[in-house]
């Protein structure tokens, strides 16, 4: 059997489709590139078939069984996959807009590098080029399908993956924004600090970021330790010289990043009592931040 009527853009489904196209598939025959708009392909049985570059464009794959298949730069446009086992499938490039994936079992799918589909691609190239209306059509495009993947991946407890698709919507909301408005900058330094609460790393490296900088800080303006004056400039001989200083800073510090505060040293001016003002709130909310994304972590597992 061939599938060559598969391939012409005029071709129609009909009742014997699905028929036909499990034959090819059982004949070992790649259906890349074959037109399948509309049809209707529900329960079919396709396991590791190739359907790279097909139009499934409002196809019916309801309940279908097609784990591991290859959808690699398939037009997935308003395809029904309600109830589908796409398990280990290939979905780099495919254009997944308006896609249905309630109840569709998503483990282990290649979704290509940094889980990045083909709209957001597109979007990043519009706004290259200078089209900065399609950049931002095709950035809400990605954001509403990242958003449909992460329901579909909660539903199935599929934290580290929900996580991957957040930390996407999130990017292309934030590059739908004005370039330089205070919201976009705030959502990067978010994804820059936090990766938006999603990356440990991330979270653990601000941290030691912030007690660093800010025991520094403290170094310069001199905090009171006792009746000596912690700091560089301070009395370092009183302390042992300058690496026990540098010590009772960094201790000062992580005590006020904590919001511990045992209050032996205490800062004597103005620039060391704001530096302990920024340092104390903003450790409490990282340190909010960490436990959260921690505790998801651990419940993923």
């Amino acid at each position: 059997m061939s599938k060559e009527k598969f391939l012409s853009p005029d071709y129609k489904p009909n009742e014997n489709t699905l028929s036909e196209v499990e034959k090819l598939h059982k004949e070992n025959q790649s259906l890349s590139n074959i037109n399948l708009k509309q049809a209707d392909l529900a329960k079919a049985k396709l396991v590791n078939a190739d359907l790279s570059n097909s139009d499934l464009t409002r196809a019916n794959l309801s309940g279908a069984s097609i784990y591991g298949v290859n959808l690699e730069g398939a037009s997935l446009f308003k395809t029904n996959l309600e109830g589908a086992n796409l398990k280990s499938a290939n979905l780099k490039n495919a254009d997944m807009l308006g896609a249905d994936f309630s109840g569709t079992k998503l483990n282990n799918i290649d979704w290509g590098d940094d889980c990045k589909v083909i709209n957001e691609v597109e979007a990043e190239n519009a706004y290259a080029s200078g089209d900065y209306q399609k950049s931002k059509e095709k950035f809400k495009e990605a954001e509403d399908i990242y958003r449909a993947i992460k329901i579909s991946l909660q539903s199935q407890t599929l934290g580290e993956d929900v996580g991957k698709f957040f930390v996407r919507e999130m990017v292309v909301k934030r590059k739908q924004m004005p370039k330089f408005s205070p919201l976009r900058m705030a959502s990067k330094l978010a994804q820059m600090t936090t990766g938006y609460g999603e990356k440990v790393g991330n979270i653990f490296y601000t941290v030691l970021f912030v007690i660093i900088s800010c025991a520094f800080l403290y170094g310069i303006a001199g905090v009171s330790y006792g009746d000596n004056i912690l700091g560089f400039y301070g009395d370092v001989e009183a302390f042992g010289g300058m690496i026990n200083v540098i010590g009772n800073l960094f201790y000062f510090s992580v005590v006020v990043f904590s919001t511990v505060g045992f209050g032996e040293i205490v800062p004597i001016n103005l620039m060391g009592k704001s530096v302990m003002i920024f340092e104390g709130i903003i450790g409490g909310l990282i340190l909010s931040i960490l436990i959260i994304a921690v505790y998801k972590q651990l419940m993923d597992r």
